[in-house]
């Protein structure tokens, strides 16, 4: 045990020791080096955006079934290869089986409505014809009759040719007195409304003379501008009775002669018919009655036919329907969309699964991902993304395969935002975090890459090749211009220690010179005139 302590001991004092003489040689080597300068190089410059995402497969299906049932076998697992077409699952047919009996059945009593309402048809069409054929034979006897009547009654005959007369002599007292005078009365309103327009519009005239000369004021012009229109609206409204008062007159006239042609037809018919009695008419008028009676049994077999239309519209349907429901007894088994590897299985033998239909978004049964193009899903905030546009290239690496590189370019970039967090701001309040949805397609796949490992993306937005660069701490800036230090800076240094440069691509790191300097000029590190640093230090406080 001493030998041991002593071991420790001698190990502490050259620990010591050599700790002591690095610290006053690293003092020593501070007070006496001064600043060093470094070259101006040639080499790349990229601005790049990198950041994290998660692999997911750019085709992925849930299986879901198109008929409901129970689940009787399944036939792949987790990590299963599938190809399209191949079987996944099978849901007990029973159910389906059942659903196309009764489809069959509703069928079979449609198509018998149909047949049946056709024997009707032919039925009521026989007794309806035969109905309207007697009713007609009927109709037709009493219309003898009634033409075998030699002449109405006098009482008849003496009303007719009052109302013939009457009509007669309104007829003449129209065409021949009323109507003359309300044409001349229409006229003399024309006249007087064109006599007076033509007087407004002398005023009119008048008054913008006067008012030109300024005899009188703009108010009275106005006033004759309005006399002016009224005396137009009145002759126009003048002007459109008469033309009205044509076409009314000429349907009066047209009314009165149908009122006598009509009234000399009564007359006729009452010499006609005069000795026609009450008895003969009602007979006549009750044969009418029953002929149209007939006619309409008649109708009623239009009737039916159109429901036998409308059974056979629903005979296609429930045929339809029936083809639906074989087609879906033959989906009973679950076929694989596409080719690829069973990543998730959500349901086991036994379970029920829902169809899918337009009421219903259905039980999914597996995870099916085409693993042969892979993607990465990344959020990037609102000021990188705007660096970078569908098409460019990226670097992705996988944290579960350090060993491979993969090549991708970005396929889409999420035109509308969203909110992922929150950051803190200087005032203690929060903000959301805007970021973007940005895809990244993986060129080249590989069979160990699986969905949900994370992965880095590297994208260059922007590169240049073979600029001349320096560091950006060397990089200083005066009066808005920016300098490159030719001779180690100090207070009181002049433009004659420095090169002013235009500047171009700038990183976290690097700045590209443009002009103003050419490669291995040696340059130093500007005078800092920022705040001094706080904090230990191992020697004398120095600006650098």
């Amino acid at each position: 045990m001493k030998k041991v302590g002593l071991i420790l001991a001698v190990v502490l004092v050259v620990v010591c020791g050599g700790g002591l003489y690095a610290l006053r040689n690293a003092m020593s080597q501070k007070r006496d080096t001064g600043p060093k300068p470094i070259e101006v190089e040639r080499g790349d410059l990229a601005v790049q955006v990198v950041e994290t995402g998660t692999v997911d497969a750019v085709k992925a299906v849930e299986v879901k079934s198109r008929v409901a049932g129970r689940i009787v076998q399944i036939f792949v697992d987790e990590g299963s290869v599938v190809k399209i077409g191949d079987v996944i699952a099978v849901i007990d047919p029973q159910e389906t089986q059942f659903r196309v009996e009764q489809d069959r059945a509703q069928l079979r009593g449609a198509q018998s409505a149909v047949a049946r309402t056709s024997i009707e048809i032919q039925q009521r069409r026989v007794t309806a014809k035969s109905g309207v054929d007697r009713a007609k034979m009927r109709v037709a006897q009493l219309e003898k009759e009634l033409e075998a009547q030699p002449t109405l009654t006098r009482t008849q005959i003496e009303a007719a040719d009052t109302a013939y007369n009457t009509a007669v002599q309104a007829r003449d007292q129209l065409v021949t007195t009323t109507q003359p005078n309300e044409r001349t009365e229409a006229q003399s309103s024309v006249r007087e409304a064109e006599a007076n327009e033509a007087n407004a519009r002398q005023e009119l005239q008048r008054r913008r003379n006067l008012l030109e000369k300024g005899y009188v004021a703009l108010k009275s012009v106005e006033d004759a501008q309005l006399q002016m229109a009224l005396a137009a609206t009145r002759l126009q409204s003048a002007r459109d009775r008469l033309s009205r008062l044509e076409g009314q007159q000429a349907i009066e006239r047209r009314q009165a002669d149908e009122r006598v042609r009509q009234a000399k037809a009564e007359l006729e018919r009452a010499k006609a018919n005069s000795i026609q009695d009450d008895i003969k008419r009602k007979e006549y008028e009750s044969a009418l009655s029953a002929l149209e009676e007939a006619r309409a049994n008649l109708r009623d077999v239009q009737v039916l036919e159109r429901s036998r239309d409308q059974s056979r519209a629903t005979v296609d349907q429930l045929q339809s329907v029936l083809r639906d429901s074989e087609r879906l007894l033959g989906e009973s088994d679950i076929l694989s969309p596409i080719s690829g590897v069973v990543t998730k299985k959500l349901i086991q033998v036994g379970e029920l699964v829902s169809s899918l239909s337009s009421f219903s978004s259905g039980t999914p049964i597996v995870r099916i991902e085409d693993r042969r193009e892979m993607l990465v899903q990344l959020d990037i905030n609102e000021i990188d993304v705007a660096k970078l546009k569908p098409g460019l290239e990226a670097e992705v690496t996988v944290d579960a395969l350090p060993d491979r590189v993969f090549k991708g370019r970005i396929y889409r970039i999420s035109p509308a935002s969203k909110t992922t967090g929150a950051e803190s701001q200087p005032n203690g309040q929060s903000s959301p975090v805007v970021k973007y949805g940005v895809e990244i397609r993986i060129e080249g796949g590989d069979v160990r890459l699986n969905s949900g490992m994370s992965a880095k993306c590297v994208m260059d937005a922007v590169r240049v090749k073979n600029v001349l660069k320096v560091p950006a701490e060397y990089v200083g800036v005066k009066d808005g211009k920016a300098y490159l230090a030719i001779k180690p800076e100090t207070a009181t240094s002049t433009d004659a220690d420095r090169v002013y440069v235009k500047t171009g691509l700038e990183t976290a790191s690097s700045v590209e010179i443009v002009s103003g300097v050419s490669a291995g000029t040696k340059i130093y590190k500007p005078l800092f005139r920022g705040p001094k640093r706080k904090g230990a230090q191992f020697g004398p406080d120095e600006e650098n």
